[in-house]
């Protein structure tokens, strides 16, 4: 989308972000589906169609980003005329050379215009700039837009975990090399 600008998140983005319509909706998910035989335990995961559009409750309280806003690496936000529309939260701390982004929201009216994909890069931008070789995008199996989203910007599925999010979603996690060497 033409015109968007993104910037560093201030503390006064914070009432705004907060304040964006979090939920997703789909009409998709990831079903995970579970067998162990000899031993051997094997999990697929399939793209369910649903009978019908579900609300999907985004797995982070929006309040968490007050308590959190100090603990990010950096919080991008992407603004049209001034006004903020999205934002990423990104987290360094986790690897040493690994970036993880930990929120992706774009607020409802705004979704489907490239936003989102935006941020995305702005983020792998700044991951090069501090020599970071991956990134790693976290989602719920119901957030079909991110999943589809992910796919779409080269991430690859690298793995899931059933007991991450406190309100039991399975958690995916979605991983793209950002072109860096490997640190030494």
């Amino acid at each position: 989308m033409d015109g968007i600008q993104i910037r560093k998140g201030v503390r006064p983005d914070l009432e705004v972000l907060k304040n964006f319509d979090h939920v997703i909706k789909t009409s998709h998910v990831w079903q995970m589906q579970q067998s162990e035989n000899n031993g051997e335990v094997i999990t697929r995961f399939i793209q369910t169609q649903l009978p019908r559009e579900m609300r999907v409750i985004y797995p982070h309280s929006p309040e968490m980003l007050e308590t959190k806003w100090g603990e990010f690496s950096s919080i991008l936000v992407g603004c049209i005329d001034q006004v903020p529309v999205g934002y990423i939260t990104i987290d360094s701390y986790f690897s040493p050379d690994l970036v993880w982004i930990k929120d992706l929201v774009v607020d409802q009216i705004w979704r489907r215009k490239g936003i989102a994909s935006q941020l995305i890069e702005e983020s792998v931008s700044w991951a090069k700039e501090r020599n970071f070789n991956r990134m790693v995008l976290e989602m719920s199996s119901k957030n079909f837009p991110a999943i589809s989203m992910a796919k779409k910007l080269k991430f690859e599925y690298s793995g899931f975990n059933d007991n991450y999010f406190t309100n039991r979603d399975i958690a995916l996690f979605f991983t793209r090399d950002v072109g860096n060497r490997p640190r030494g």
